[in-house]
């Protein structure tokens, strides 16, 4: 009988940690093509878990073609490239990246490619070759260029309504990095509090980085601040503008709770990760938290990639004096990664109203295309036994379906008709079975015939097993 040690397993869930010793010695060969596995029932029983740990690690290893189910005879490992290793059976593996096709994926939010300006890019591109010559040969500062720094403090303030100073913004290389500066820069002392539910990559940074977190739960107003209190929390990581994956809007209130919370001790920050403010779809953008701060306690963090295009990686945050000051003398010998010509450009598309001009045309193609979607939905089949949530949050919307399948048995069928979707229970860090039934559906890049196939997928998929 396979048997793991359950206790090697650290903040793992126990079934996400059975799951990647699982498809480690599948990737290593130690559990062979054609093996039989033991029942979920049987084996349940010699690893001391519950039926449904099992259950969840075998769907998932279905889920991803590690395994197949042979009808009355049970599961089996399929056959794959394997690489003999020494290593423990948890450990990871490098396995070859491969392009997988597939008919839509509703996971993440693509570019409308079409939509970029790059006619006006490339003048601008144009323009700084002539503008600044042999400047752009030269080392770019620790903090980014001057002239964008400037760009994105006018920006903020006729935006987002901040006043700040260009002194106090780092510009690099998409969120990730400076996530991860971030973490140097606050120390191991701090303890993260990240929303449940809430973006998990995120702490996939926090496990690199070595700090410390936990999950804080969200009610219909945000992150619910006594918890921050009951579990020692000293940043806490939230998106008031636009939750994701719940789109609910942080009101007032809860954003100044937090701002009290903030303020009642000395290191205690908030980091506001403002990811996806452009695209709000009804009204106009909440102020930030940051300008509502009058105790230098947030930090403020976006990206241009998210409006631009993914290759461009410029992100940025904005630093309390206090944290401008410490990383000035603790963490300026880091390079900027940012291409000082990518900066110049970005700045004069800033400057020249290039930017906003272009989050309009955004914003009105994505407005026609949710209320596109959200009729297609409604005047289908799938009306009878579902609902459509937060569909004026950004660029994906919430569909509760009523059924008898799992979230795990949703993407198994999804995935078998060439769907790639999420549901929102894998966005938990504890309770997903509260949120059962709920996928999370990007639509930013999703041609109208396409839509129609994916209706009729996931019609095929629920209609046949609804709950009464």
């Amino acid at each position: 009988m396979l048997t793991y040690d359950l206790t090697a397993r650290g903040r793992k869930t126990m079934y996400e940690y059975l799951y990647e010793a699982m498809k480690a010695d599948i990737l290593s060969g130690r559990l062979t093509a054609g093996e039989k596995l033991p029942s979920k029932r049987a084996f349940a029983e010699h690893l001391q878990v519950s039926v449904k740990t099992v259950e969840n690690t075998y769907e998932q290893l279905l889920l991803e073609g590690y395994i197949r189910s042979e009808e009355k005879r049970g599961y089996f490992v399929n056959r794959l490239e394997v690489k003999n290793v020494s290593a423990p059976a948890y450990a990871s593996f490098v396995t070859r990246f491969r392009e997988e096709e597939y008919l839509a994926d509703l996971t993440a939010n693509n570019i409308q490619y079409d939509k970029f300006p790059f006619a006006t890019w490339a003048k601008i591109m144009r323009q700084t070759l002539t503008d600044y010559d042999t400047s752009l040969l030269k080392t770019v500062p620790f903090n980014g260029v001057e002239k964008l720094r400037v760009a994105i403090a006018e920006h903020l303030y006729r935006y987002r309504g901040m006043h700040v100073s260009p002194d106090h913004i780092i510009v690099g290389a998409g969120t990730e990095y400076l996530y991860s500066r971030l973490l140097q820069l606050l120390g191991k002392n701090a303890k993260f509090g990240v929303e449940n539910p809430g973006y998990r990559k995120i702490t996939k940074l926090y496990d690199v980085g070595g700090v410390t977190w936990d999950y804080v739960d969200i009610d219909g107003q945000g992150m619910k601040v006594e918890q921050l209190d009951q579990k020692g929390i000293t940043v806490a990581h939230v998106s008031p503008e636009h939750h994701f994956p719940i789109g609910l809007v942080m009101p007032v209130g809860r954003r100044q709770e937090l701002l009290r919370w903030a303020a009642e001790e000395p290191e205690r920050y908030i980091v506001e990760d403002d990811f996806d403010c452009e695209f709000r779809m009804v009204g106009k953008p909440v102020p930030s938290m940051q300008s509502m701060d009058r105790n230098h306690r947030v930090i403020y963090i976006n990206t241009f990639s998210k409006t631009m295009v993914p290759s461009l990686r410029i992100g940025y945050m904005v630093l309390p004096e206090k944290l401008m000051e410490r990383y000035i003398s603790t963490m300026n010998f880091y390079s900027c990664t940012v291409s000082g010509f990518e900066q110049y450009a970005m700045a004069a598309f800033l400057e020249k109203g290039y930017f906003e001009r272009h989050i309009r045309r955004l914003l009105n193609d994505y407005r026609g295309q949710r209320e596109r979607i959200c009729r297609m939905f409604r005047e289908s089949p799938l009306s009878q036994i579902s609902q459509i949530y937060q569909d004026d949050a950004g660029t994906h919307f919430l569909l509760h379906v009523r059924t008898e399948l799992s979230d795990v048995e949703i993407k198994w069928a999804a995935r078998q008709r060439g769907i790639l979707v999420n549901c929102l229970s894998e966005y938990c860090f504890a309770d997903a079975q509260k949120y059962r039934g709920i996928l999370v559906i990007h639509y930013s890049d999703m041609a109208d015939e396409i839509l129609q196939k994916v209706i009729g997928a996931l019609e095929e998929i629920f209609c046949n097993y609804s709950e009464p």
